[in-house]
C-alpha cells in the first residue's frame, strides 16, 4: 500500500517519462495508475532528482539506501531503472522508494515513430513475453492489427500527421496479448524543428488499474454490417495522401498492403481517379465512389474493387479521415 510523504510515493513504482529535455520531464504513472504528464518536480523530491538524472545519463540502474531524515522516505531503498533504446537517450526511468525493491517492475516498452514514412519501431520485451521479445517494425495500418479498442487512436494518427514541434500525446488502448487483452498507456513526444516528425514514446501496461475495454458500439455495428454483406471490407484512409490508417474489418484477402510503399498499391493508371475522389471529399461530398479500381495483389496481379468513401467527423475545417467500403469484383494475374 503506497503512502505519500514529502511529495514522494512510497511502496509503488512510478514512471518518469524522459522523452524531452530534462525541464520537460513528467510523471506517467503512480504504480499502474495513469498520471499522464503530471508534474515531475512536485512528485519527486529535489533530493532524489539527481539520482533519476544519473540513471538517465549513465543508462544504468541506480540503487542505494537513502539517508536518515524526517521525510517518509528516510532510510528506505531507492532504485531507478532507465527504459533504454539503442543509440538514443532513455525514453523513461522507473522509480521505486520503499523498504525493499520488489521482484517485479512496471512493464514498459519504448517505441519510436517516423511520422513522415509512417513507420513504428518498438522493443516489446519490457511488456513481458506475452507481447514478444524481439524488436519489431510496423508500417501503415499494421500497428492497429493487435488493437482491440483505441477510442482516441485517430487523434494520435492526426497528431502524427501534423507533427507540430515538441508536441505530446497520450491515451489508453486495449491490445491483444498471448494472455488476453491488456490496457496500455501510450505516451509520445515529437522532436523540435526538423526533428518534429521523429516521435519517441513508451507503452505502459496499466491493466491492474484500467480494465481492458470491449469493442465500442460503433465497431460492433460495423461488424454486423460486414457479416450481413459478405465480400465487403472496411478501411479508414487519411485524406492527406489516401493511405490506409486502420482496417476496420479484416484486410481484403490477397491484397498487398503490409510493409510496402503504399504509392505502389493502386494501379498507376488509377492514381488520377483516386486524386479526384479525394478532391470530392475535401470539397464537401458526404459520399463518393469509384468502380473498377485496381489494387496490387500478393500474387503479382491486380484486384479490382468498387470503392465508396464517406468522410469521418473531426475537429478541422476539412476531414482528416474517411471510411472506405471495398467490394472485390475481380482478380487478374
Amino acid at each position: 500500500m503506497g503512502r505519500r510523504g514529502s511529495r514522494v510515493i512510497v511502496g509503488r513504482w512510478q514512471l518518469v517519462e524522459t522523452l524531452g529535455t530534462p525541464h520537460t520531464w513528467s510523471m506517467l504513472t503512480a504504480g499502474t495508475k495513469p498520471r499522464e504528464w503530471a508534474s515531475y518536480h512536485r512528485a519527486i523530491p529535489a533530493r532524489l532528482q539527481p539520482l533519476i538524472a544519473a540513471a538517465h545519463d549513465t543508462r544504468a540502474p541506480v540503487d542505494e539506501m537513502l539517508p536518515k531524515s524526517r521525510n517518509s522516505w528516510s532510510e528506505l531503498r531507492f532504485r531507478a531503472v532507465p527504459v533504454l533504446w539503442p543509440d538514443s537517450p532513455p525514453h523513461a526511468v522507473k522509480v521505486w522508494v520503499g523498504p525493499q525493491v520488489p521482484d517485479d517492475e512496471l512493464s514498459v516498452a519504448p517505441f519510436q515513430v517516423d511520422a513522415r514514412r509512417r513507420i513504428v519501431r518498438t522493443r516489446p520485451a519490457g511488456l513481458g513475453p506475452h507481447f514478444g521479445s524481439a524488436p519489431a517494425e510496423y508500417s501503415g495500418a499494421e500497428p492497429f492489427e493487435r488493437i482491440e479498442r483505441f477510442d482516441h487512436g485517430l487523434e494520435f494518427v492526426a497528431a502524427l500527421q501534423r507533427s507540430e514541434p515538441r508536441s505530446r500525446w497520450s491515451g489508453v488502448a486495449t491490445v491483444h496479448s498471448r494472455i488476453g487483452p491488456r490496457s496500455l498507456l501510450v505516451a509520445a513526444r515529437s522532436g523540435g524543428g526538423e526533428q518534429r516528425i521523429a516521435w519517441r514514446g513508451v507503452a505502459v501496461d496499466v491493466t491492474d488499474s484500467v480494465a481492458p475495454q470491449r469493442k465500442s458500439f460503433e465497431a460492433a455495428t460495423l461488424d454486423l454490417l460486414r457479416e450481413s454483406q459478405p465480400g465487403l471490407y472496411l478501411v479508414i484512409l487519411d485524406t492527406a495522401q489516401v493511405r490506409a490508417v486502420r482496417w476496420v474489418t479484416e484486410p481484403v484477402p490477397g491484397l498487398t498492403w503490409r510493409g510496402v510503399d503504399e504509392r505502389t498499391v493502386p494501379h498507376p493508371d488509377d492514381r488520377s481517379r483516386i486524386a479526384a475522389l479525394r478532391a470530392e471529399v475535401l470539397a464537401g461530398a458526404t459520399r463518393a465512389g469509384l468502380s473498377g479500381l485496381r489494387l496490387a495483389a500478393d500474387d503479382g496481379g491486380w484486384l479490382t474493387v468498387d470503392v465508396e468513401v464517406s468522410p469521418l467527423p473531426g475537429g478541422g475545417a476539412e476531414p482528416a479521415f474517411m471510411l472506405a467500403q471495398l467490394q472485390v469484383t475481380a482478380a487478374t494475374g
